[in-house]
């Protein structure tokens, strides 16, 4: 009662301009947001979720997992759902009602698509409502293989110097009852610039060592790993390795990239070539255009490459500097075409 009387002072002062001023109009204006902001609380929350986060447990990918929830109307007073909406297309909500009386309830039925996701996910479906919003969260772990769980699902190494060593583990844990029978055989990677083994076994899991190999040239780079297994159902797992590697030798400007160009006309870009010590020229490679060496420039060896682009959009290749056959280094070259 007493607070109720207050929020009224409060509305009615808001309605009289200039009766207090200073620190007493600051303190009032205090008083009253703390006093209005419980009431509009007050009104909230009158839809109860059951349950209040739904858990999907374990699924492959590209499926649709669907459940339910129960919307129950806790409060005095009718509400009015105006619509479900969800923070990904990949998940949907469908209502049974679009008004519930004090105490009814209605089914929130809840579609989610796994799709290539991997690892643990979270999504949101958000039922708006006369009383305010109703937040489900749907949690769902995803993985590629019915037998097999990776973790963790992507793995990024630590940035390394060319030629210095850069090391991670991941797990593969067999989810079949016949685990003691199934073995990791190999682990290969594709470029074969990560080494890959069993370090060891404990039950169902195996703990897999990899290195990146002195050979992996500098750049960003993304490997695709490869364990062989001797499952029946999935007897290769893959997963992917991101490495970042610098290395002594550098391209400025990095990334390489060239002056909007026009479809079948040449377009053409100057660098330099910093850090080379070798006493043969690096060999350059564009795998759609032409990269040479032209000269010494102002901090290393000048370069220029040319690239006539075939249709219109963006266009992103690698250019490869090599010492003699050794990969050294890879730059991302950018061309957009009109």
């Amino acid at each position: 009662m007493i607070r109720d009387s207050a929020r009224g002072s409060c509305l009615a002062e808001s309605r009289r301009p200039g009766r207090v001023t200073g620190m007493k109009q600051m303190l009032r204006a205090m008083i009253c947001a703390w006093l209005l902001a419980g009431w509009v609380l007050g009104a909230e929350a009158q839809i109860v979720a059951e349950p209040g986060v739904v858990d999907l447990g374990r699924r492959t990918q590209n499926t649709v997992v669907e459940s339910k929830v129960v919307l129950v109307n806790a409060g005095k007073e009718a509400v009015t759902i105006y619509d479900v909406q969800a923070d990904c297309s990949c998940t949907a909500g469908t209502l049974g009602k679009q008004s519930l009386g004090a105490g009814e309830r209605t089914e929130l039925a809840i579609k989610t698509e796994t799709r290539s996701y991997q690892g643990e996910v979270t999504r949101r479906v958000v039922v708006r409502t006369s009383a305010g919003d109703v937040v489900v969260p749907v949690k769902v772990t995803v993985s590629p293989y019915e037998r097999w769980e990776v973790s963790p699902p992507f793995l990024t190494l630590a940035p390394s110097v060319r030629g210095k060593e850069a090391v991670g583990e991941v797990t593969l844990t067999h989810l079949g009852t016949d685990a003691g029978e199934v073995e990791v055989v190999s682990v290969k990677s594709e470029p074969d610039w990560v080494a890959g083994a069993v370090a060891r076994r404990e039950g169902k899991t195996f703990m897999v060592g990899l290195a990146k190999k002195a050979v992996t040239p500098a750049g960003h780079h993304m490997v695709k790993m490869t364990a062989v297994t001797t499952d029946a159902v999935n007897p290769v797992v893959a997963f992917n390795v991101f490495m970042s590697v610098t290395s002594a030798v550098s391209v400025k400007p990095a990334p390489l990239v060239m002056p909007v160009g026009k479809v079948g006309k040449e377009t053409r870009l100057k660098g330099e070539l910093l850090g080379w010590d070798g006493d043969v020229p690096p060999r350059l490679e564009l795998s759609k255009g032409t990269a040479t060496i032209v000269g010494t420039g102002a901090e290393g060896l000048a370069f220029e490459i040319a690239v006539t682009p075939e249709k219109a959009g963006a266009l992103t290749q690698l250019l490869r500097i090599y010492r003699g056959e050794e990969l050294e280094l890879e730059v991302a070259v950018i061309l957009r075409a009109e």
